[in-house]
């Protein structure tokens, strides 16, 4: 993703407020909170929108959290959960009046980097 990704999508301002609804509806799913429950959300929150910033292609943001991979390996995170934060992503992207072709594109670049979150 460009610059004109991170543009189009509204700033830092846009990401931070995607990153605190997604999260909120994360801990209200049954399926997902308790991937969470020993979480620090401040900092989960904080690396997320860092990461998300980078990701949209923002020129001044530079994610330097552990690897997906270290982050993510003794979660134990299956497709299906996956999925799930994939659609309150979608959801949320919507409610927050994106464009569907905006939409699209975020969910597959996130989709992009389910090889390094999923481990089954």
């Amino acid at each position: 993703m460009d610059q004109n990704i991170f543009d189009s999508f509204g700033g830092d301002g846009q990401i931070s407020d995607l990153i605190d609804q997604f999260y909120y509806k994360v801990l209200f799913d049954q399926t997902l909170r308790g991937k969470f429950l020993k979480a620090d959300m401040t900092r989960v929150r904080l690396q997320q929108k860092t990461f998300f910033a980078q990701m949209f292609g923002c020129p001044h943001t530079k994610y330097t959290g552990k690897d997906l991979i270290e982050v993510h390996k003794n979660l134990n995170i299956t497709n299906q959960q996956f999925d799930r934060f994939l659609h309150h992503l979608k959801c949320i992207l919507s409610d927050m009046n994106k464009p569907a072709e905006l939409i699209d594109q975020i969910i597959k670049k996130v989709d992009s980097h389910r090889k390094l979150i999923v481990f089954e």
